[in-house]
């Protein structure tokens, strides 16, 4: 653990830093977008925004999943405006461009196009896209190393609890008034748990919460109490993918950031096949629930906190905060290009 202070308060409503994370991380690494089980059959779709960006994932004919931007070559519509659904083709509702679910555009009756205009050069602008444990990745950069690559430790964690029979029980979504960061921090430490969640304290040792930060992610490991048969087991990976494991199946979670002062919580929780929708939602998916609506309480008065002028920024304990120095020094080195001279000016450092 090298960072022994949070970052600078100003990182957490800073325009343009949020502009820079933006264009400097979420553009850069994988992102959990969607659930195999929404694109399964052969012309389903789903759009959706990333990092600000509007997307749509297809099945294809070919059984393949795609995914492109969600923007019309010919003046910028969305192609598809619909959130989900099943198609033969896409087909632009501004001027009936259509593009075939591989994402060629068909040439364009009755558009007189100049003659250097040729319709194979009008295909839709595709993004990465792989999927793993149940889910839909995508990656908007032009050449990113593979998914797994990039999963890295998670492989084997996440692995050793995921199983392709396992079902999709339900989402909850939060908009929450945070920064992504102030929701990240707050996830990157047990320190809170004995003030913050009785029911998780009254299962887990939390004084022995241990975290493993490496290759852009931290796998949490806690200790459960001899009564508990909820153990806890967490992990992290950068910038914004989440796992939690509240005794059987798997609650996966991401961090959105909508705003500089405004994030979106999305949990999927997964169920074994052999555990009834009333037995999970009783116990695991009332856990989830509980834990998180804890975290919400308090984290939009710690974000109004960082606003105020008055914190600039705090320490860091070397023992239960390893994940909030790694998480923190993360952002200044996927940002260190684009902010080294800020960061210099302003002293992060």
């Amino acid at each position: 653990m090298n960072r022994t202070t949070t970052l600078k308060s100003h990182y957490y409503y800073d325009e343009a830093i949020f502009a820079k994370e933006i264009e400097c991380i979420f553009k850069e690494e994988w992102l959990w977008v969607a659930r195999s089980e929404q694109l399964s059959k052969q012309g389903d779709f789903i759009t959706t925004d990333v990092a600000q960006f509007p997307i749509v994932l297809v099945r294809g004919k070919d059984n393949i999943l795609r995914a492109f931007h969600n923007i019309c070559r010919h003046r910028a519509s969305k192609v598809e405006l619909r959130k989900s659904g099943n198609c033969k083709q896409l087909v632009c509702p501004y001027h009936g461009w259509r593009y075939s679910l591989q994402g060629q555009l068909s040439n364009p009756p009755k558009f007189h196009g100049s003659d250097s205009f040729d319709h194979n050069d009008h295909s839709l602008y595709p993004v990465n896209i792989e999927e793993k444990y149940g889910l839909v990745f995508i990656n908007l950069s032009s050449e990113p190393k593979s998914l797994i690559e990039w999963l890295g430790p998670f492989n084997s964690v996440v692995g050793d609890q995921y199983s392709d029979d396992f079902l999709f029980h339900n989402e909850l979504k939060f908009d929450v008034h945070a920064n992504w960061k102030t929701y990240v921090d707050n996830y990157q430490e047990g320190y809170h748990i004995p003030n913050v969640h009785p029911q998780l304290n009254r299962d887990v040792i939390w004084q022995e919460y241990e975290l493993l930060n490496t290759n852009d992610c931290s796998i949490h490991s806690v200790p459960e109490k001899g009564e508990s048969d909820q153990p806890g087991s967490f992990g992290w990976h950068f910038p914004n993918f989440i796992f939690n494991i509240y005794g059987r199946g798997i609650v996966y979670q991401r961090i959105e950031p909508l705003r500089p002062k405004w994030c979106r919580v999305i949990y999927n929780l997964f169920r074994p096949p052999d555990i009834s929708y009333d037995d999970f939602e009783n116990n695991e998916g009332k856990y989830q629930l509980e834990v998180s609506l804890e975290d919400q309480e308090l984290i939009p008065e710690i974000q109004h906190n960082l606003q105020t002028g008055i914190y600039t920024s705090g320490p860091l304990s070397t023992k239960y905060e390893t994940g909030v120095a790694y998480f923190h020094d993360l952002i200044i080195n996927k940002l260190n290009r684009e902010l080294n001279n800020d960061s210099n000016n302003r002293g992060d450092r």
